[in-house]
């Protein structure tokens, strides 16, 4: 748990800002997204300026989350307007879900530059210290979690949307409350935030049940890649560029496809390549327990959790997929 002490001097530097610009890690997951619209929600309440701003697109699923698109840098704001206003004038930067320059692209130069306070909360073991003040909490499940103790060490209202967007935050990064990080904790807080207006069934079928048929042929392809390795003990699959230009899919389409092949009761570890436009391949990691895929992403610079991590390799794939084949044996002994 986040120290009270800190919570203080985070309340302290929110009620001392005017202009909030809140962000957090490119590819924004369930728990990004769900703690943006929080923390945004939160500060308006309050009387503060917000303007959120994403590093990529959302995936659609997410964008019931927002009363209007959020700006994507890229593609909405060059990074050059970020020293224009109305960003020029925010005395607050406030990273969620992450405290690592390498998921924030294009926006780590400017973040280096800059001379304003940052605040970043987040739940992951590794981290860059990105902020003035961090409130960080490695035994969270979700980011979300340490935006929900902030929300009630400071007393401010959780609205019903607020509760909501809580909810997709903390059901997401644990897998629906089935991964391993799904803890009393976690439950605790989920019965608190149904409590105050969530509505499980509904935030389900917006989360799980609005796939694009574009999406479900790109799961199809993913499959047909598949192949197990170490006595079936490790799975890999595979998403070429070819397979987004066939099936009309985009890279937002691939959150979450890695968990399908956890469905195979030999599978200890998976491993899902992703062609990207240099060649190389961004490999999402996931293990049931037995593998630290933290260590494995860590190694060659990525990063995450014990049980869920992710890291950009170097083409071509026969050699991306041998790395991490070797990773895969060393820990399961195969």
């Amino acid at each position: 748990m986040v120290d009270k002490d800190l919570f203080k001097e985070a309340v302290d530097l929110i009620s001392n800002s005017n202009s909030v610009l809140i962000t957090s890690h490119t590819r924004p997951d369930g728990d990004a997204c769900g703690s943006v619209r929080t923390l945004s929600l939160a500060l308006d309440s309050l009387g503060k300026k917000t303007y959120p701003l994403f590093l990529s697109p959302l995936a659609s699923w997410y964008e019931f989350l927002f009363g209007k698109k959020v700006p994507v840098l890229g593609n909405d704001v060059a990074v050059d307007q970020l020293k224009e206003q109305p960003y020029k004038s925010c005395d607050l930067v406030l990273i969620v879900d992450t405290n690592s320059y390498v998921q924030l692209p294009q926006f780590d130069e400017w973040l280096k530059q800059t001379n304003k306070k940052v605040l970043v909360i987040d739940h992951h073991v590794t981290g860059d210290n990105l902020g003035n003040l961090e409130l960080l909490d490695t035994s969270a499940a979700a980011a979300g979690e340490i935006v929900y103790d902030l929300l009630k060490f400071a007393g401010w209202e959780i609205t019903e949307e607020m509760a909501e967007a809580l909810f997709v935050a903390l059901a997401t990064d644990s897998g629906w409350f089935k991964f391993a990080n799904a803890d009393a904790r976690i439950f605790r807080n989920a019965a608190d935030l149904i409590e105050a207006g969530a509505n499980p069934a509904k935030i389900y079928r917006q989360l799980y049940q609005s796939f694009s048929p574009e999406r479900m042929k790109l799961m199809v392809r993913m499959l047909e890649s598949l192949e197990l390795h170490l006595d079936r003990r490790l799975a890999t699959q595979i998403i070429m560029r070819k397979d987004f230009d066939e099936t009309g899919a985009t890279g937002r389409d691939t959150e979450d496809l890695i968990n399908e092949c956890n469905r195979i009761g030999s599978v200890d570890m998976a491993a899902l390549f992703v062609e990207l436009a240099d060649g190389g391949f961004r490999c999402s990691l996931r293990s049931k327990g037995k593998v630290d895929v933290r260590k494995i992403a860590q190694k060659y610079g990525g990063g995450g959790h014990t049980m869920a991590s992710g890291v950009n390799l170097p083409g071509p794939l026969n050699e991306a997929k041998k790395t991490i084949l070797e990773e895969a044996k060393l820990q399961l002994g195969n």
